[in-house]
């Protein structure tokens, strides 16, 4: 037995040629089985590692660090009116509450240059005030003198039609007595011509009454016009001392929050500066944080409010393995605010995104602030890693979720529109992994 063992190890260049077989010059090396048998091993391990393993796609993208809410992102002051810089009252670094003076301009406008603008407006405005105050008294006045000539008027006419009643009851009797000749022709004539008298009297006062209603009509149509234009220029007179109070007040450039200042546009004093120019830049003092995010276009249509991100500051070390979080060192999360409904012009769209707070919490302030670069990762639906892998090679973007693409069916059954389960986009290749 030990000289059959000793005999299959020997080496084939010992055997004499005489002894040599053909199965002994076909046998394979014991070296060489094992390692063919570890190769398949690994294959099958591979085969069921890319059908079982799951593989988490992602969508990449880079941006910086913002905040959610706008009142807490840098807010740039700018220049109300074109002047000149008289005096800063800051520097870059320094803290400024809501209302603290940064700059005082001098304005070179033509029309606000006199010295004594202001008080000379307020006199205008205050004579203005007075004289348009007399002339509204004047039209009152004239009105109602109209008014008592219309009063006056109609007395004089319920008397004139008093005495017209009068002339033809003495007429009557007149002419009654005249026919029983009791009295003479003369006192008849006399009656007839009072009579006649009082109708034209009557006649002139209708007529003075009907005169004195169109001046009364006349005089509140004056006065109306005087009081409207009366208001007119008084409302001038206020908007041009408000216009230049605003202009004199604009001059002194006040801070809009509280914050620091990070960056002053303008050297120093003397300068010219145009009406919207930047004078500086202030950064509030806030705690809310967030993340802005570009991405493609084809990978916009995959990210939905809610959606778990991964992030990774600059400045923080972290390790991330895009298909396996949980093997992610150093890694920051947080959750889909917004994903912008426009591009940004560039064919890129922007996601918000706000830290989770059932993860740990993000960098302070003093050490992630607004303008950090981030690089973030999407997380989208789980994968078998030879799905993966092939998606990868054939280039098409990561996968739809079904129920998001159900058609939905009228009335008839019928399909509104097809679907083929999971549906991919046929665009290019996106920076999806």
């Amino acid at each position: 037995m030990a000289e059959r063992k000793q005999r299959t190890t020997m080496n084939l260049a010992d055997v004499p040629l005489v002894r040599r077989s053909a199965l002994l010059l076909v046998r394979t090396r014991r070296i060489h089985r094992t390692f063919i048998l570890v190769v398949l091993t690994m294959l099958v391990i591979l085969g069921v590692a890319l059908v079982v393993v799951p593989w988490q796609q992602t969508v990449v993208g880079s941006g910086t660090v913002t905040s959610f809410a706008p009142e807490a992102r840098p807010q740039t002051v700018e220049s109300v009116i074109s002047g000149r810089i008289a005096r800063w009252f800051i520097r870059e670094g320094a803290p400024v509450r809501k209302g603290d003076t940064i700059v005082v301009l001098t304005d070179y406008n033509v029309n606000f240059m006199d010295r004594n603008l202001l008080e000379r407006l307020q006199t205008l405005r205050d004579r203005t005030f007075e004289a348009q105050e007399k002339a509204i008294e004047v039209a009152i006045q004239r009105r109602k003198q109209a008014e008592q000539r219309f009063q006056q008027s109609r007395a004089r006419y319920d008397n004139v039609v008093v005495e017209a009643r009068t002339a033809r009851i003495r007429y009557d009797r007149a002419d009654t007595l005249f026919r029983q000749d009791l009295i003479s022709r003369r006192d008849l004539e006399t009656a007839q011509l009072n009579l006649q008298k009082a109708v034209a009297d009557s006649i002139t006062a209708q007529a003075a009454i009907s005169a004195a209603l169109q001046d009364v009509d006349a005089f509140r149509s004056e006065e109306e016009r005087v009081i409207n234009q009366a208001y007119v220029a008084m409302q001038e007179a206020d908007v041009r001392l408000a216009n230049a109070q605003g202009r004199v007040g604009a001059g002194i450039v006040v801070a809009p929050i509280d914050g620091t200042v990070v960056r002053i546009a303008k050297a120093g004093a003397g300068q010219t500066v145009k009406e919207g120019e930047e004078l500086a830049v202030i950064v509030p003092r806030t705690d809310d944080q967030a993340v802005q995010l570009y991405v493609s276009s084809m990978d916009a249509a995959l990210i939905t409010p809610g959606r778990k991100v991964s992030l990774q500051f600059s400045g923080f070390p972290a390790f991330q393995f895009s298909g396996w979080q949980n093997i992610a060192i150093g890694i920051f999360h947080g959750r889909v605010k917004v994903v912008d409904a426009v591009d940004d012009g560039t064919g890129r769209f922007r996601v918000l995104i706000v830290p989770d707070t059932s993860t740990r919490a993000w960098p302070s302030q003093r050490y992630l602030r607004q303008g950090t670069d981030v690089s973030g990762w999407v997380l989208l639906d789980d994968v078998p890693l030879g799905y993966e892998l092939w998606r990868q090679l054939m280039g098409f973007p990561p996968q739809f979720p079904v129920s998001d693409l159900t058609p939905k069916t009228n009335r008839s059954g019928e399909s509104k529109r097809s679907s083929n389960g999971s549906v991919n986009s046929n665009g290019a290749k996106g920076a999806s992994k």
